[in-house]
């Protein structure tokens, strides 16, 4: 197993090409192996933090979840416990774990299955949510990490990408960033001097307009929703993801992530165009979770 350590590095930027254009590539996924990508920026704060009053954290989500894997990894970094609360499991995943979830099992993670999920969701995402929701030795994490502490970090990867503009001398930036609650998304935006793009994944624009409601109230902090085209249902395998996800991989010789990246790169694609001077793309890690998507796909027929 790879040594489990808190340390994060600065993520380096790459050029690439994909489909005739050229792009600078932000490489948050080389930031730690355990806290890449978006996880790393929105746990930066936990991970300093003196959690001494604790004896668990806790977060809830998906059986796949990156935030579940990069949880699993810090609780046992802080000696705590880590609890997740879930839906309940296909019974094949159980017997067969596989990904992400089998990676926290290792980990440590103790998950608890919940028939009415919804309710709990609903009770743990409301504004009013403090963190000891679940008892006063229990440090809850919203899904996905989308907690204002999650600024602390995004704001070092705003101060990264506003540095490398300066000193590469780029005047016209825009930047490119999948989203599932858009935390990151929402204050890359905040403290960057470019304009942030960004795709919802898990839903409609509506929906992460309101979840960026839940940290910020202000709609001029807010970075540009872009869909695309065609409407696709979240965790469903498509054709069309696995191809421009091989296709951008093998173009560049970087994994990207197969969940969330796919219907950003089909974003980017059909807006690419009306977007003026260099535009950055921001890889949020998670590739962990490729082993059981590729599953999926298989399963599918697709590949």
């Amino acid at each position: 197993m790879i040594e489990i350590t808190d340390k994060l590095a600065e993520s380096p930027v790459q050029k690439i090409k994909f489909r005739g254009r050229n792009y600078f590539l932000k490489r948050d996924d080389l930031i730690n192996y355990w806290f890449n990508g978006n996880k790393a920026r929105k746990f930066h704060y936990y991970l300093n933090a003196d959690l001494s009053a604790y004896k668990k954290v806790a977060s809830c989500g998906g059986n796949q979840s990156n935030a579940m894997f990069s949880l699993a990894a810090f609780a046992k970094i802080k000696g705590l416990q880590f609890d997740y609360y879930i839906k309940p499991l296909p019974l094949f995943l159980k017997k067969n774990p596989v990904g992400n979830f089998k990676y926290a099992l290792e980990l440590g993670m103790n998950y608890i299955e919940l028939p009415d999920y919804e309710t709990f969701y609903k009770k743990v995402s409301s504004p009013e949510k403090t963190y000891d929701i679940l008892g006063k030795d229990t440090l809850f994490i919203r899904q996905g990490g989308a907690e204002k502490e999650a600024e602390y970090g995004v704001k070092k990867m705003a101060d990264e990408i506003n540095l490398w503009a300066k000193e590469n001398n780029i005047k016209k930036l825009s930047i490119f960033i999948q989203s599932g609650t858009g935390t990151t998304a929402l204050f890359l935006q905040k403290h960057l001097n470019f304009t942030v793009y960004t795709t919802p994944n898990i839903g409609t624009g509506d929906y992460l307009r309101k979840q960026f409601a839940l940290l910020d109230k202000n709609p001029e902090n807010y970075p540009v929703i872009l869909e695309t085209k065609k409407k696709y249902v979240f965790g469903k395998p498509y054709a069309e993801f696995y191809n421009i996800w091989k296709e951008i991989s093998e173009e560049n010789n970087v994994e990207f992530e197969l969940l969330y990246d796919p219907k950003t790169l089909i974003a980017l694609d059909e807006h690419n165009a009306a977007v003026e001077g260099e535009i950055m793309y921001i890889h949020s890690g998670g590739q962990a979770g490729n082993e059981s998507m590729l599953l999926r796909y298989k399963y599918e027929g697709i590949i």
